[in-house]
């Protein structure tokens, strides 16, 4: 038998969707009622049914053990009572041809079913999902009495049916406040953005059905990922999301750009950008604006549902913007725990590292020197001719031959720092004994001082280098080392300037 669809069947089966989510379906409730309406209507057999699609899956009966049966529906007359929208009665299923070819039907069959009656199971909303039906061996007819009893049996299981969706939505509504609850308080809590992250995307992973989710950096190359979560299949989507996924000029990319969430509730069709997602199985997925980062490019956090489509509900979007919220503050307290860290280690003159710059940086070259036997060249540096500018043009001046001097030591594979006052340090990794580095940073200098001259200062420089380990075993030694050539370097100008004042005098 082939029956037509309802005009709302798509609304009928999203409809059914919701109930066929329900936790322990069968029950002693609906044993009772399909029981009632065999024992009411004298009948040997009835039956629960829900109708999918194509197929009709049977959630309780009695007088035979039909519970977990799933059966072809264009082969039961169940389909007809879902059709109609109202009760059928089928007096005689084995002079129906739709029906008489039935194994059940007729008395050469083991159950020998001859009557038909059922009633749909109808949401208050309107729509059919299912029937509540009985059997007879004999052939009969059922009157009004009858029929409006099996109808009211049928709104019996609808009650029962809705008292349990009632209480499946107040249990995800609690398990939803809890989850906000748990999300507000990881804004509170002293940890980086991508721990707080991976914890909200536990959380969201604990409380809905997601397949993967992460903390994504975008730029205009493809995503990196910072922190993603994956379960069951979503793990080789987590490998597709870790390759090479392109989203210039994508309207993803441009959404993200203007700061929108992005919800995709069912991707039915291959979508003409990012195919190899969809290729993947992606079919929902939702795209959350964090915030823009230092260098511009934004972070988000996205989810995704494989196989098959499932909308993102008010109360899954609710979760999925608190989750937002904390891995955005936690984004912005990284990033001003940065700040903080910069401006401790950056001298506000000239924006040079600072002494305790320096310090973490010589720490650092130590430990690689013990660990790989990496050389490195320290050179301390001291501007002259400050005091004379500070004298004669003003402090303003001096500043700004500070800032000059500083801006001319900046070059490739060299660090620059004001140690404070006029001294400048200068630090290079350096392989070998350091000879070639050791000349760089002296020429450097010397050039630095140049170009500060050439801008009317009258000013001179006096460097000192010291190599380690050439010239020294640590960096304590390569700092009193350079600080002992640097002085001498200074009494030597010195002296060559009083010995030529006392020529011209």
């Amino acid at each position: 038998m082939s029956t037509s669809s309802p005009p709302s069947e798509s609304e009928r089966l999203a409809a059914l969707h919701e109930y066929l989510g329900l936790d322990r379906l069968p029950g002693e409730a609906f044993d009772r009622i399909t029981a009632l309406a065999a024992q009411v209507l004298d009948v040997p057999y009835a039956a629960l049914n829900f109708l999918g699609e194509d197929w009709q899956f049977t959630v309780a009966s009695h007088g035979a053990d039909l519970a977990g049966l799933v059966s072809p529906r264009d082969e039961v007359p169940c389909s007809l009572t879902v059709l109609r929208q109202g009760p059928v009665v089928i007096e005689d299923l084995g002079a129906d041809p739709r029906f008489s070819h039935h194994p059940e039907v007729g008395p050469g069959s083991a159950v020998g079913v001859r009557m038909y009656a059922g009633a749909p199971l109808v949401t208050a909303g309107g729509q059919p999902i299912g029937t509540l039906c009985v059997f007879d061996t004999r052939v009969r007819a059922l009157g009004e009495r009858e029929r409006g009893v099996l109808v009211t049996l049928a709104g019996l299981v609808m009650d029962e049916l809705d008292l349990r969706l009632t209480a499946r939505e107040l249990t995800r509504a609690r398990d939803h406040a809890r989850t906000l609850r748990d999300l507000a308080e990881l804004m509170h809590e002293p940890q980086g953005p991508e721990e707080t992250a991976g914890r909200a995307l536990a959380l969201l992973h604990a409380r809905m059905r997601l397949d993967w989710s992460g903390l994504l950096r975008l730029t205009p190359g493809g995503p990196e990922v910072l922190r993603d979560h994956a379960e069951g299949r979503g793990a080789a989507y987590r490998a597709v999301m870790r390759g090479a996924v392109p989203l210039e000029g994508t309207a993803l990319w441009a959404a993200t750009l203007r700061h929108e969430h992005v919800f995709v509730d069912d991707c039915t069709a291959p979508p003409t950008t990012l195919p190899h997602l969809f290729a993947a199985g992606l079919r929902s997925a939702a795209w959350l604006h964090l915030r823009d980062g230092p260098d511009g490019n934004p972070y988000v956090l996205a989810l995704a549902r494989l196989g098959e489509p499932a909308g993102w509900s008010p109360g899954e979007r609710g979760l999925l913007e608190a989750a937002a919220r904390s891995v955005g503050v936690a984004l912005e307290r990284a990033e001003h725990v940065r700040e903080l860290e910069r401006a401790a280690l950056t001298d506000a003159l000239t924006g040079l590292g600072n002494r305790r710059a320096l310090d973490e940086a010589l720490d650092e070259a130590t430990r690689l020197h013990a660990e790989a036997g990496a050389g490195y060249v320290l050179a301390v540096v001291d501007l002259d001719g400050m005091k004379r500018v500070n004298d004669t043009q003003g402090h303003a001046s001096g500043d700004d031959l500070l800032r000059s001097f500083a801006l001319a030591l900046r070059a490739p594979d060299v660090t620059a720092y004001r140690l404070g006052g006029d001294e400048y340090a200068l630090l290079q990794m350096a392989s070998g004994g350091g000879a070639a580095a050791r000349q760089q940073l002296a020429a450097l200098v010397e050039e630095a001082a140049r170009q500060v001259r050439s801008q009317g200062y009258p000013a001179d420089a006096s460097v000192g280098v010291a190599a380690v380990p050439g010239d020294a075993r640590d960096a304590t030694a390569a700092l009193r080392t350079a600080d002992t050539r640097m002085y001498a370097q200074k009494r030597e100008r010195v002296r060559d300037r009083e010995g030529r004042e006392g020529k011209e005098g």
